[in-house]
């Protein structure tokens, strides 16, 4: 008797495994089928409405002009082919966000004017070390076509002893017009008036 019974046991143990293992052979093929584009699942939905059903159908999209009934309340929703009322609150939305204007305070645009100023003193330091390397006559002629305020604070960058020989490698009026644009540039550091205590006051 225990014999038998261990039997049917395996027997049905057998018969639940390959019963599972057939589902599960179903469900992957239905899936790659689905993955490979072998089922048209739009198709299917529309045919046999899977889109009512109560688990499944939140899964399927209402196809256009079709009506889903809900278990709940058996009412039907009617999903209208023309209707754009959500594509049109986005582009509401969008346009609102893309109208908005940009406020800095001081505080964020002075930051913004320190780092673009520590940006160009960077650069132009690097422009400097670059034309400390060059011969002097060759630093005058790449400088003959940069504009006077760069080669000025290129030549203030540059060795003293660099600069002087590549100013006396330049045209005699090019020299001349970077020469006063370099003490113009001091002078009106020198002569900026600093403000007197009962100026901060108001």
């Amino acid at each position: 008797m225990a014999k038998k019974k261990s039997g049917i046991f395996k027997r049905l143990i057998k018969l639940v495994l390959f019963l599972v293992l057939l589902l599960a052979l179903i469900v992957g093929g239905f899936a790659l089928g689905v993955y490979l584009q072998v089922f048209d699942t739009n198709e299917i939905n529309e045919r046999m409405q899977l889109y009512n059903l109560p688990v499944v159908g939140e899964y399927f999209p209402v196809p256009p002009g079709a009506e889903r009934v809900t278990a709940k309340t058996e009412e039907t929703v009617t999903v209208d082919k023309g209707d754009k009322t959500e594509a049109k609150e986005e582009k509401k939305k969008e346009e609102t966000k893309q109208s908005k204007t940009v406020s800095l305070t001081k505080e964020e645009i002075d930051k913004q004017t320190k780092e673009r100023e520590a940006a160009e003193r960077k650069r132009i330091s690097k422009l400097a070390r670059l034309y400390n390397e060059m011969k002097p006559q060759e630093a005058a002629d790449a400088m003959a076509s940069l504009d006077d305020d760069l080669t000025v604070s290129i030549l203030q960058s540059m060795d003293e002893g660099n600069a002087a020989k590549t100013l006396a490698k330049m045209e005699p009026e090019k020299t001349a017009r970077l020469t006063k644009l370099m003490y113009e540039g001091k002078q009106q550091k020198l002569t900026t008036p600093t403000p007197t205590p009962t100026e901060n006051a108001q």
